[in-house]
């Protein structure tokens, strides 16, 4: 399941319509298998894997699998493989660029440890009270 922070994280070139986009990045994560894998008119990457990859690419920043790390960086056309659907991931930033995220989260890293030197960013971003559903997320905003 995919999981969103409340204070989501996003870039400024993706603000303006932030529900659209997470929107399809909720599409790429539900994309299910097509039924004819192996027809003739599909790329070879749709026969072997069985889905379509998503033609535009984001990257988000999640809560990290491996507990000796702070956070994950990926882009969303690795959402393709099973792995990913089996488990949750809990995002807390959207970005069009592996740049842009790499340079937020680094600002994230460096105010927190100059503002507070026991700064822990595993406790902040790892309580599950502060995600929602994406439905949950965007409803708030609307009313």
């Amino acid at each position: 399941m995919l999981y969103w922070y409340k204070d989501l994280m996003i870039d400024d070139k993706l603000k303006k319509k932030a529900a659209k986009h997470v929107q399809r990045v909720e599409r790429y994560y539900r994309a299910l298998p097509k039924s004819r894998i192996f027809s003739d008119k599909k790329r070879v990457w749709e026969r072997i894997i069985g889905k379509k990859i998503p033609w535009k690419e984001y990257y988000v920043i999640t809560r990290a699998s491996n507990p000796n790390d702070l956070f994950d960086v990926m882009g969303t056309r690795q959402w393709i493989f099973r792995h990913y659907a089996r488990n949750d991931i809990y995002v807390i930033g959207l970005y069009s660029s592996k740049d842009g995220a790499l340079d937020s989260l680094k600002e994230v890293l460096i105010t927190g440890y100059t503002e507070d030197p026991e700064y822990s960013p595993s406790q902040i971003y790892g309580k599950k009270d502060k995600y929602a559903d994406y439905k949950l997320l965007f409803t708030a905003d609307r009313e």
